[in-house]
């Protein structure tokens, strides 16, 4: 283009895009005491209600690193957790053959958004608090307004430089030690080139660097034909009344949940819904479905509206009149073969790779990622050591924690759904595997409230914390695998969902009914009472919930309110006790309720092979 041209700069990082994670990678670099300059045409950009508002455990690198903590309590909406249900097409009131209910702390009062987790008497023993709400606390986000929050953050810090209104026209990625990025700002009439030893690709789906590199892997690996469209719309006016009474859950001993107070999704065969409650009375609400199932309509807006449109407990909700906006996404899966690479350079968040919307991993896993790009740049740039072995750990656990995500979804898409133990025995298969790197996330989430993403302030605690989240901070590579390979993890992780999706898809065919299944699990009651569900007569519905083994008896019965609770000493040791176990215990409990499901329905098979063959013999011997 024409114009001027600037002098060629000196800096150690460069960051192609300023979206979430973008800005949350240049403050993560910046406040390890590196130069970082981030490119993005910001100014010019256009507002949008994007996808990504559930934070999870990516809401303790958000709120340290990303300054976000005062935001996320002031300004957002708590959720409370997950909960999914199928079954609810045509019905006008919630009435489901089976619910999972993922809360993290499961002693929340539900009446109202508004009340606060900052009441919760694990709260209140907690010594860090910040620590507490970014392990335990999941916020819902609205973008636009988050984003500008970190826009102000990162102009504001002094070792970042942030060129808002220009855009990257040649990565400039060399075999040498410095990188040259060409950049061209066409509000200011200029352009420039960066010299770098480190570029970053955050530019979300356009994957400048993953398609120029050829690091696109998902014409390797996602072959097996199964391949996810998202539509998704944000809507306004959303009244407490409007949720109200139909949306509560009503307990078996009279305590009650709003659905509409967790991020609900509602399965249907082939696809799935999500329903999320913002600040301002907003909700964001998305449908996803497999290709192989297409739901009528030309156009993707009549696709959504059609689906939708199956549910009554809508009526009322959503309209047309109310939608702020809608977008899509035709192929939402695809993968990148590496995160990081030994030249230089790394793709991160949408830029590297995406699989489904379901267990809103997105930000998550590209927070982790982050982290682990920060660990490797800074000893790059400070100590003169680039840890390869460190890299190439980071490619192989993360590559199959993308893969592993993946399985958790891919049954879900089949007539797998219909069957509540399916339902049941595959999330708890996905909880499994959650849970199993939660010690590297307490630790992770410690490091990370205590030095707020400043490595000069470690100490010999976070140092050791550190040194252990570099090795076991991945699904693939967590604690309880051992040492185990990370495809062999996720192999098995896969074959275990497919035995369990074939063998309730010859269910469904056939007509074998089992009992339906609620369960709600948390981190004080994690032991599913699975044996309920599969002792049950098919005609039922059964509260497999756990127990609650750590909150104190008055709290457990109803009959003191937590702000007036003395509390007993040993509560926060029942606590530490349960998280130790809650993993080997959930394990054991997948092993036996697969191998009871597998003979259970090996009998079922050998009885309706026996009736097949005596219906044969009669209609030999008695021809129509």
């Amino acid at each position: 283009m024409g114009g001027t041209e600037e002098l060629s700069e000196a800096t150690d990082v460069v960051i192609m895009g300023a979206g979430i994670i973008g800005l949350l990678n240049a403050l993560s670099l910046a406040k390890r005491g590196l130069r970082v300059t981030i490119v993005d045409d910001v100014v010019r950009q256009k507002r949008s209600f994007k996808v990504g508002e559930s934070f999870l455990v990516s809401t303790g690198f958000a709120r340290t690193v990303g300054e976000l903590d005062d935001f996320l309590n002031e300004e957002c909406f708590t959720k409370l957790g997950v909960w999914f249900t199928y079954g609810m097409e045509g019905k006008k009131e919630f009435d489901s053959p089976a619910e999972w209910v993922i809360a993290p702390l499961s002693e929340y009062t539900v009446s109202h958004p508004s009340e606060s987790h900052e009441d919760h008497y694990l709260y209140r023993m907690a010594d860090d608090k910040k620590w507490f709400r970014s392990l335990t606390v999941d916020m819902q986000i609205c973008r636009p307004e988050t984003e500008d929050v970190l826009l102000k953050v990162v102009r504001d810090h002094p070792g970042i430089d942030f060129k808002d209104s220009a855009r990257i026209t040649d990565p400039g990625i060399s075999d040498g030690a410095f990188h040259t990025v060409s950049w061209a700002d066409s509000t200011a009439n200029t352009s420039g080139r960066l010299r770098a030893r480190w570029v970053v690709d955050c530019s979300g789906r356009n994957r400048v660097l993953a398609r120029s590199l050829d690091h696109v892997a998902e014409k390797r690996e996602l072959v097996d034909g199964f391949q996810t469209t998202a539509l998704w719309g944000q809507f306004s006016g959303l009244e407490e009344e409007m949720f109200e009474p139909l949306w509560r859950y009503q307990d078996p001993d009279g305590a009650s949940s709003r659905r509409d107070l967790y991020t609900l999704h509602l399965w249907g065969e082939g696809y799935w819904i999500w329903i999320i409650r913002l600040s301002g009375q907003r909700v964001s609400v998305g449908v996803t479905y497999d290709q192989r199932c297409q739901p009528p309509g030309k156009t993707p807006r009549d696709k959504f509206w059609e689906i939708i449109r199956r549910y009554p407990v809508f009526d009322g909700v959503l309209s047309e009149e109310t939608l702020l906006e809608f977008r899509s996404y035709r192929n939402v899966q695809y993968l990148t073969d590496t995160f990081i690479h030994p030249r230089r350079y790394a793709m991160v968040g949408d830029a590297s790779s995406i699989i489904d919307a379901y267990y809103s991993q997105g930000i998550g896993q590209s927070c982790q990622t982050s982290w682990h790009l920060a660990n490797i740049i800074e000893r790059d740039l400070k100590e003169g050591r680039l840890d390869t072995r460190y890299i190439r750990r980071v490619n192989r656990s993360t590559y199959q924690d993308w893969l592993i995500i993946r399985n958790m979804v891919r049954e879900k898409y089949t007539p797998a759904i219909a069957d509540p133990r399916f339902f049941l025995l595959s999330h708890m298969l996905d909880l499994l595997v959650i849970w199993s790197n939660g010690t590297a996330r307490t630790r992770w989430c410690h490091w990370l409230s205590a030095t707020g993403g400043h490595s000069a302030l470690e100490d010999r605690r976070t140092a050791a914390s550190r040194k252990f989240c570099e090795r076991r901070l991945f699904y693939s590579n967590a604690p309880i695998w051992g040492w185990l390979p990370v495809a062999s993890v996720r192999r098995w992780q896969g074959r275990m969902q497919a035995g369990l999706a074939e063998r309730a898809r010859w269910r469904v065919e056939h007509g074998e009914r089992v009992a339906g299944t609620y369960c709600q699990i948390s981190l004080t009651r994690p032991f599913p009472r699975l044996w309920r569900a599969l002792l049950a007569e098919p005609t039922r519905t059964v509260d497999v919930s756990s127990t609650d083994y750590v909150s104190p008896r008055e709290i457990r019965l109803g009959k003191a309110r937590e702000s007036r609770l003395r509390l007993p000493i040993g509560t926060w040791r029942r606590f530490s006790l349960v998280l130790k176990l809650r993993t080997h215990a959930l394990a054991l409990l997948i092993i036996a309720g697969y191998a009871v499901d597998a003979a259970d329905t090996a009998v079922r098979r050998r009885r309706h092979r026996k009736r097949f063959a005596s219906q044969e013999k009669l209609g030999a011997v008695h021809p129509e």
